[in-house]
């Protein structure tokens, strides 16, 4: 019998990716101030590199097919293709409205909007992926410690304002943010397909599970205090991501109910226009409203899914 615990885990982090995109990180005060950037900043950013792992997990013997590996990137290409046409109205609407430069405008069309760079950076980690192959566990462990590392520091002295040099801001942004398939994607990939080799060292420090969100807690309150602005890597978060993913995939089947496969995508692709949707009639930006808000969307994108789901079971394009 199929474990659909992966399935049910990956629903979780799209609905975490959901607060990431509405809980803000500035303009709030006090007490609701903190909990709002730790929600934005720390507890949701788990979702996506887990999301990364999970996706180089299932690839982790396939990585030599290159028949199947250009299918598969040829799949996420053609979602990323589709869902660029749907946001495209959106994108033209807040260009016109002067919320982004022409250059973010161009940003946005190579690199994917707003979520859609996921899609994209998963084509070229997969590429990654194939020319990596024949390399050496140790050689990969360098590599994915190696690439996180830049990433972590660079996004840092970038958010911290420590980046004053305009060439240093300019391929910042060249390069998608460290949100990418360089610095972020293709480590988290990689480090998927290495599960069988790092499981069992993972499984003895289960018991740091909890003790580890804390720590990420502390992380994210320091940036806090330092002003640091939204954070996509956080020091804590590889780990974290791994024991996740363990626990999860090891456990016993938490549901014999079989999960529509294209939920969690689904949710995570049609969340924005539940949220452009929601802002335009709520607009109020206090926490108590924030956290309304956030089940009015959840609520609006699960509609939108089974709508287009029922469309793409005759027009297979969407997820």
């Amino acid at each position: 019998m199929r474990n659909n615990n992966l399935d049910i885990l990956k629903i979780v982090l799209a609905f975490l990716v959901v607060a990431l995109h509405i809980f803000p990180v500035a303009k709030m005060e006090g007490i609701v101030g903190l909990i709002s950037y730790e929600i934005a900043s720390g507890i949701t950013r788990i979702a996506v590199p887990t999301f990364f792992l999970i996706s180089g997990y299932f690839l982790r013997n396939k990585i030599e097919d290159k028949v199947y590996l250009w299918k598969y990137a040829r799949r996420i290409l053609l979602l990323y293709v589709v869902w660029q046409l749907i946001y495209l109205p959106d994108l033209i609407r807040f260009y016109n409205l002067k919320r982004f430069s022409s250059f973010d405008a161009v940003l946005k069309v190579v690199y994917g909007y707003w979520h859609l760079w996921y899609l994209l950076a998963s084509v070229l980690a997969v590429g990654l992926l194939y020319v990596s192959r024949n390399l050496t566990l140790k050689l990969k462990s360098v590599v994915i410690v190696l690439f996180l590392s830049i990433g972590y520091g660079y996004q840092m002295a970038y958010q911290s304002n420590f980046v004053h040099d305009l060439n240093g801001q300019f391929l910042y942004e060249i390069i998608g943010t460290t949100r990418n398939f360089l610095f972020f994607a293709f480590p988290m990939l990689l480090l998927g397909t290495l599960y069988e080799n790092w499981k069992d060292s993972v499984a003895k420090i289960k018991h740091f599970y909890f003790p580890l969100w804390l720590v990420l807690l502390v992380e994210v309150y320091f940036y806090y205090q330092f002003k640091v602005k939204a954070m996509d890597f956080l020091l804590v978060l590889p780990v974290l991501s791994m024991l996740t993913f363990s626990i999860v995939n090891e456990a016993r089947s938490i549901s014999e109910r079989k999960i529509n496969t294209t939920f969690s995508l689904g949710i995570y692709l049609v969340h924005p226009y539940a949220i452009r949707l929601v802002y335009e009639f709520l607009p109020q930006k206090t926490f108590g409203f924030v956290v309304f808000k956030y089940l009015l969307i959840c609520l609006i994108a699960i509609c939108f899914w089974w709508i287009l789901d029922k469309i793409n079971k005759k027009l297979p394009y969407f997820f």
